[in-house]
């Protein structure tokens, strides 16, 4: 070989060196970039791809009633889940076929899945609560379905049905703005509560989330467990509600409501009771109520939410704290302490009750074409509920000193109950309040007038109170002035059945009056229950214990009135005191009263059962 040519395969040598060499670097470098400088992200998609971290929801906690009586719990249940990155999205026949099963559409399981957007490896539930049929289908079709899952959890179980749902609440879905506001421990599948107790005490009832490590094979099934980190079960909250008061409650307003001859069945209410000593509630029932547990099927969920929200009597709606009423006369007590306290007229002094004001407020005798009620006192006018005395004497006490009168019974505040949603606040009326509200108005119609006056003192006028306000109004009366935050959680226990909360009463304000005006107030409440004419004497009659109560009838424009009945019992030592409000019940004495005898009778025989059994 010529010099020549070696040197041309030498330097084609050197060429090739090079080459491998580059190679060699650009391999290494490759290798470098991959196993170093991106090594611990390919390890998680390694063991994305290989591991599944599947959280373990924990029970949530039970709620009870105030005598340990279980009213929702946790039951064990099969939940199809599906791990976003494992399944198959773009394959119909895999998309189908899971639909088929589900009975979902496509969109659906689309909707589903996209809840567990930015998790891709951790599965989203799609359906809780599956039946046996379900579980076999989907694993008789393992192979068609890679990424689906069949996992045990807990789901909740709500065991008397609609019973207190609008205090106990209902789950649902977690919301974006939830989402934010709970933080990374929850998951777009997962479900929060959307109301009452379930909401209110959501951080304490839910728990501690688990999480379980396992290997999966190519169709994302488990082949082993890698660790095991166990959840801790929510917190147990008992309230202060006694179910079996609770089931009277509600089933006497809705046998009662039948009996009614204006559209029987159509009406709406609330029926409360509480102990005024203590602020505890008994019993709080807005109706018409709703099932929780129907709430949490996915297949009827959508349907039977929009079943509710079509319905004119608002099942959703809370009327016990959030629904705003005119009291009619049962507002008459706050307006005969007023006259008292402010020296109008004594309680045994004599009042003429011609039967009309003079502005045209009428005593209901008068508008029945029966004689005036004539001389009567403080104690007959609250017996038989005359317009007449309390419309003239409340407006010789003025707005003014009424409305302070108001402000101290709770009027237009919120009571301080811990539930949600949050309670209305209600309307004091006053000189400044009708200024303002009528501000776009002439100037004539901003002013007070005496007229407006008298409507306030019978309560038929501005003012607006929750059916909770005036049970925590009616407490003043009851304890002589006391008035206590109204509380529907007794004890917070955790797991281990450790208290750790009790609720103890909380006075909230005293109403300053002297002796002798609750007493006189409270003997005009006994005459409605017990003087011939007295306004509830036929719903109360041979009721063993002693009672104090009004009737109050709030008519409504272009409808049928509402019907208000409040009472306590016994009188002296009051232990329950209840109120009913009917809207459309026509009046206090034939449509609410009724419902609040049936609630007494059933306190005082628990009551008394309790007594006998624990003295066994």
């Amino acid at each position: 070989m010529t010099s020549l040519g070696a040197k041309n395969a030498e330097k084609r040598l050197r060429v090739f060196f090079a080459v491998v060499v580059g190679c060699l670097l650009i391999i290494a470098g490759r290798l470098w970039y991959l196993q170093i400088v991106k090594g611990e992200h390919y390890a998680r998609l390694a063991d994305g791809n290989r591991m599944r971290q599947l959280r373990i929801m924990p029970p949530r906690g039970i709620i009870l009633d105030r005598n340990e009586n279980v009213l929702v719990r946790s039951k064990s249940s099969f939940t199809v889940s599906i791990v976003p990155g494992g399944f198959p999205h773009d394959a119909e026949d895999s998309v189908n076929l899971l639909c088929e099963i589900l009975g979902l559409s496509y969109e659906e399981l689309l909707e589903a899945i996209e809840k567990g957007k930015g998790y891709p490896y951790e599965p989203v539930r799609v359906m809780r609560d599956v039946d046996e049929a379900t579980v076999i289908a989907i694993e008789e079709n393992r192979t068609r379905l890679p990424g689906v899952f069949i996992d045990e959890e807990p789901v909740r179980e709500y065991l008397h049905g609609d019973l207190a749902s609008h205090l106990i609440g209902y789950l649902g879905i977690i919301s974006p703005q939830e989402l934010q506001q709970y933080g990374t421990t929850y998951r777009g599948s997962d479900l929060v509560g959307k109301s009452g107790i379930e909401q209110t005490y959501e951080a304490l009832l839910r728990g501690e989330v688990g999480a379980l490590t396992v290997e999966v094979n190519a169709l994302s099934r488990p082949i082993q467990t890698v660790n095991v980190l166990e959840p801790i079960p929510g917190h147990n909250v008992v309230l202060t509600i006694d179910y079996r008061l609770q089931e009277v409650a509600q089933r006497a307003f809705m046998e009662h409501i039948q009996t009614l001859d204006e559209d029987p069945g159509t009406q709406s209410g609330a029926v409360i009771a509480l102990n005024p000593q203590t602020g505890e509630m008994l019993a709080m029932a807005s109706l018409p109520s709703f099932y929780p547990e129907r709430l949490l099927d996915e297949t009827k969920r959508n349907t039977y939410y929009s079943e509710l929200s079509k319905d004119s009597r608002r099942p959703f709606f809370n009327r016990v704290t959030q629904a705003l009423y005119g009291p009619g006369s049962t507002f008459k007590p706050i307006t005969a302490v007023a006259i008292l306290e402010e020296g109008v007229l004594g309680a045994e002094e004599r009042f003429n009750a011609t039967g009309t004001t003079q502005y045209g407020v009428r005593d209901w005798v008068i508008s029945s074409n029966l004689a005036p009620l004539g001389w009567i006192t403080l104690k007959e006018a609250l017996g038989i509920s005359s317009n007449h005395y309390f419309a003239e004497n409340g407006t010789k006490v003025g707005i003014d000193r009424l409305s302070k009168w108001m402000a101290a019974f709770g009027i237009g505040s919120p009571t301080g109950l811990n539930l949600m949603p949050l309670e209305s606040t209600g309307l004091l009326p006053s000189r400044e309040w009708k200024a303002k509200a009528f501000s776009n108005r002439p100037v004539s119609e901003q002013n007070w007038y005496p007229t407006d006056t008298e409507q306030i003192s019978i309560g038929q006028g501005f003012h607006q109170m929750t059916p909770l306000q005036l049970a925590v109004s009616y407490g003043a009366i009851a304890t002589r002035g006391r008035i206590y935050t109204p509380q529907v959680v007794k004890e917070i226990r955790a797991p281990s059945g450790e208290v750790i909360s009790r609720f103890e009463p909380r006075l909230a304000r005293q109403v300053e009056a002297d002796p002798s005006t609750w007493e006189a107030v409270i003997e005009g409440l006994v005459a409605a229950i017990e003087h011939p004419r007295g306004t509830a004497r036929r719903s109360f009659e041979g009721f063993p214990t002693s009672v104090a109560g009004k009737t109050g009838t709030w008519e409504v424009a272009g409808s049928v009135s509402n019907g208000v009945f409040a009472a306590f019992a016994p009188v002296d030592e009051p232990e329950i005191l209840v109120v009913v409000v009917v809207e459309r019940g026509i009046g206090g004495a034939t449509g609410a009263a009724p419902i609040a005898r049936q609630v007494m009778e059933a306190y005082f025989q628990f009551k008394n059962e309790d007594l006998e059994q624990n003295s066994h």
